[in-house]
């Protein structure tokens, strides 16, 4: 074998080598395994394991591993919780009734990713556990609608709150799709939201 030949075949193996060490770096920089985005397996435990066995009014809830800092402001917590859980549940009551494989994992995907950017730390970090335990459901508007509900409903065991009747959710957080004369607005009929099935939802 030639002297070049033996030079080009070290210099390719060294940028070959380099190449996969700066790819296995990339990896590890960038991936989340604390955060799966597609769908996480159910993890065993309690409830008192999704809040770490804290009461309803814990000064010290764990933040740690959250990108958000803690809320100590009790009352600024509470007025973004309500904030949040009508936004929560007005997204899901509007999601489609039978929605696409890309409407899907786009829902999934925002709800990990509103848990782990929630502006309380705290919470973030126990919304983030929620779910792992227990991931978003999102086959259609009425499974979306109802699993958000257990999932106000486990929080709201935690902070000892009465339990949200999830039979209601849909009218509740009303769609915003009927005019005052409560008939659906014909270009909303591309989102899949359709009287009947509205009807037969919160029967």
């Amino acid at each position: 074998m030639s002297i070049k030949l033996k030079v080009g075949l070290h210099k390719q193996r060294i940028v070959t080598i380099t190449t996969l060490l700066m790819i296995g770096l990339l990896w590890f920089t960038f991936s989340n395994s604390q955060l799966p985005i597609e769908g996480s397996p159910s993890l065993g435990g309690t409830k008192s394991d999704l809040f770490g066995g804290l009461s309803a009014n814990a000064k010290n809830d764990d933040a740690s591993g959250t990108i958000m800092p803690k809320m100590p402001d009790q009352e600024a917590k509470k007025a973004l919780g309500r904030a949040s859980w009508k936004y929560f549940h007005t997204l899901l009551a509007r999601f489609p009734d039978e929605p696409t494989e890309q409407e899907k994992t786009k829902l999934r995907e925002f709800l990990y990713l509103y848990a782990e950017l929630y502006p309380c730390g705290e919470c973030s970090y126990h919304f983030v556990k929620m779910l792992k335990k227990y991931p978003p459901q999102v086959a259609s508007r009425t499974t979306a609608a109802l699993w958000g509900c257990h999932i106000h409903n486990l929080v709201n065991d935690h902070l000892e709150k009465p339990r949200y009747d999830c039979n209601t959710i849909l009218e509740d957080y009303d769609c915003g799709c009927t005019d005052e004369n409560g008939n659906i607005d014909p270009s909303l009929k591309m989102n899949k939201v359709t009287l009947n099935k509205e009807e037969k939802q919160l029967g």
